[in-house]
């Protein structure tokens, strides 16, 4: 069998100017993840990270740890296969017909950067209307578009490299909740649902062979809880 490590970023800045920059707490929680897989004598055979500066970022920490220590590291490999979905895109395309049918939510708008809760309570509706693909725009990826990409993009590495290797991809949580749910045979409901629970900086891992994806390991933090305790727990 071989492995994937599918790595979710670092913290990135909610509320910020620039929401794909690592935090301070991202950038801790990125250097964890090298020094903890380091630390367990874990080799790659290969490195891949989508596009986006939070997943590049994390994946330059271990590159970096690695390295400055004197263990083999892979080049890293960029793929879009394994960006975030456009969230922004996603929640303009929908958030105002979600108003028209539930008018009181105009009224908690402006709260929603400030109050977590508040940002999570309608942006779970937002993206059930989003993976339904009842309420699809033009112009804007569908659900089931993404779904795709990312499973095209896990067949290629898979098929790339082949037997007994061990390969880590740098991510977010749409990605990893696709593969789990490519694994699990999940609906598109649940495995939405299910990112919401991936912890920033967590360990997912799969097992493959030419029989296909099976979950070995969801959303570890083992790493983070032995560096810094709930410190170093975050969910955005």
């Amino acid at each position: 069998m071989s492995e994937i490590y599918l790595i979710r970023h670092g913290q990135a800045s909610f509320g910020g100017e620039n929401y794909d920059r690592l935090s301070p707490l991202g950038v801790r929680q990125a250097k964890a993840v090298g020094r903890h897989l380091a630390g367990l004598g874990r080799s790659f055979d290969a490195l891949y990270s989508g596009r986006l500066e939070r997943q590049e970022k994390t994946a330059m920490a271990l590159v970096e740890y690695y390295a400055g220590h004197g263990l083999a590291v892979p080049d890293l490999v960029f793929s879009d296969a394994f960006n975030e979905y456009d969230s922004t895109a996603v929640w303009e395309s929908q958030i105002r017909q979600l108003i028209e049918e539930e008018p009181a939510i105009a009224g908690v708008l402006n709260d929603v950067y400030s109050d977590r809760k508040a940002f999570q309570r309608i942006f779970s509706k937002v993206m059930y209307r989003w993976v339904s693909g009842e309420s699809d725009r033009p112009g804007i990826q569908r659900w089931k578009d993404y779904r795709r990409q990312v499973q095209q993009g896990l067949r290629e590495i898979m098929r790339r490299h082949g037997s007994k290797k061990r390969l880590a991809v740098f991510t977010s949580g749409g990605p990893i909740c696709i593969a789990v749910q490519t694994a699990l045979d999940l609906s598109d409901r649940k495995a939405i649902e299910l990112n919401w629970q991936i912890m920033n900086a967590s360990v997912t891992r799969l097992l493959y062979n030419s029989q296909g994806l099976a979950l070995s390991v969801f959303n570890d933090v083992t790493h983070l809880e032995m560096a810094g305790g709930k410190g170093l727990i975050s969910y955005r």
